[in-house]
Order: C-alpha cells, then structure tokens, then sequence
C-alpha cells in the first residue's frame, strides 16, 4: 500500500488535510464487485465501504458524463472554447449541487445507476441476498473549483427506514487528486458514541425540538459534523481515506461511516452521483421515493 506521505496536499472545506502516516492514507480495494457475497460482506463490516474498481461499464459512465455536459453547456454554464468532455465551467459558473440535471430527461443516468440487468443493480442483488429498490431521487453534483460537501453521515439525512441501506458514490469521470473525490474516516462506522448521539438525529425535525442548536440553520438542522476535517479526525481518531479515481469505479458505503468531499483545486467540474439502495422487503424513508 501507498504510504501517505507519498500523497500531494489535499484541502476540504478549505483546510489543508493533516498528513503522515498516521492522519491520511489510501483507500483499499481488497474485493471486486463479482466478489462472492460472504466476502462482500465481511469486507464493509470490517471497513464501512467497500471500494470497487472496473464496476460499472466504462461508456455507460462516459454516455452519462456527455449528457449531463451537454445539458450544462445548453445553459451556458461551461467553456465554449474547451472540448465538451473536458467539462471547463464558464470563467464566474459557481455550480455544486445540480439534482435537477439526473431527474428531468437523463435516460444514460438513469440506466446506469437504476437499470434492473445494470451492472449496479446487479451488484447490489448480489451483495444484499434479494430484491432491490432503489430512492427515486438521485443525488447528482457537479462541483466547480473551490470547495467540498463538508463532513456528515449519511443515517441523520434518510435514517426513518432501514438502517440497512448503502449508498454509491460514483464519479462521472476520472477524478486524481487535484480534482478532489470522496474521503471516508477510517472505522467511523465503528463509533458508538457518534451512533448514539448525532446518529440518531433527522435533519428534517431535529431543530424544531432544540431551537438552540448551533447546527441549526435558516432551513434546519444542515447534518454536518464540521467544517474543519482535521478537527473531526482528532475527535474521532483514525485517519481520512481517499483515492485517485477512474471511469468504472464505485465507492459503497454504509450509513454510519464519516465521510465528506476534498476541495476541488483544477480547472474543470468534478461530476459525481450518490444513489441509494436497499432490501425491497426493508422499511424505506418515505422522504425519497
């Protein structure tokens, strides 16, 4: 395995990441999406994710990039003089969260991540032993340069279901470290005390029973952890994880692992989806479907 002090300087939410040995390393991709369903398991018990390189089929991905570009470009919200795929935003374009671009008319995406013979859906029977359903909503992110989701679990958002509910995080497009992905908190999922105290809060009611609250917004209660991820790896220990990524690859996780964006430092959109799924015969959050 890489050591981390191989890795470049990496930012979230502005704040250089800690690094050395102990404080940032890679993430591990020890099965493949064909693995048998024991390991499969076994694997995001141990971990809380599961890393899959060569998942997906590589021009489903690409098929899904291209309209999500052409989509931006007709809007007028990238670089007409750069190639369609490079994905360049316009000089000022501020773009983050983009859900509109995966619900209204984008049948590449929703072939990808939501076709019954797909590769993910496939993945995912496999992996949970039974039928699957998927969330309706998708949650769809195109992130120009400058900063990330900040750190939160998944359970606070979509907790009044199964707790037995994965998400995958895909990225639409290779994604190295300039750009900025997805970083995890080793063994978060482990930590009962998070379980027990912000694990079990919902962003939608939350503040309407602790008007106090300093994570308290104009909307609610926002489900971050922090702003500052070095402070939320002193509190909880262990280290941040986190990967080049390619076209095909997936991320799987569980709804108790920390997890969060790095910034991206480039000069092109880093797209990426987070989609939902689990037993049709579990309870499922109402909220999205």
């Amino acid at each position: 395995m890489t050591t981390a002090c191989t890795l470049p300087a990496m930012y979230s939410c502005g704040h250089k990441l800690d690094d050395g040995d102990s404080f940032l390393g890679l993430l591990e991709s020890p099965c493949r999406a064909s693995s048998d369903r024991e390991l499969l398991q076994r694997q995001m018990a141990e971990d809380g994710y599961l890393f899959l390189r060569d998942c997906l089929d590589k021009e489903e991905v690409l098929a899904a990039r291209r309209h999500i570009l052409a989509q931006l470009a007709a809007e007028g919200q990238l670089d007409p003089s750069a190639p369609l795929m490079a994905g360049k935003p316009e000089p000022g374009a501020k773009l983050f969260f983009q859900p509109e671009l995966a619900q209204k008319n984008n049948p590449p995406l929703q072939h990808l991540l939501y076709h019954p013979h797909g590769n993910l859906m496939r993945f995912f029977s496999l992996f949970l032993d039974g039928e699957i359903r998927h969330f309706d909503f998708t949650w769809l992110r195109c992130i120009s340069p400058g900063l990330a989701t900040p750190s939160h679990c998944d359970i606070v958002y979509m907790g009044r279901g199964t707790r037995k509910l994965y998400t995958a995080w895909v990225p639409l497009g290779d994604v190295d470290f300039k750009m900025g992905g997805l970083m995890v908190l080793e063994n978060s999922h482990k930590n009962e005390r998070l379980q027990n105290t912000y694990g079990q809060r919902d962003v939608d009611s939350y503040c309407s029973n602790r008007p106090d609250d300093p994570a308290r917004t104009a909307s609610g209660l926002n489900g971050w952890l922090s702003e500052d991820p070095n402070q939320i790896r002193h509190s909880l220990g262990s280290r941040w994880l986190t990967a080049e990524y390619c076209v095909g690859d997936v991320v799987v996780f569980c709804m108790d692992l920390v997890h969060g964006g790095i910034d991206n430092r480039s000069d092109r959109l880093r797209i990426s989806s987070d989609s939902r799924y689990q037993l049709a015969s579990e309870p499922v959050d109402e909220r999205w479907i």
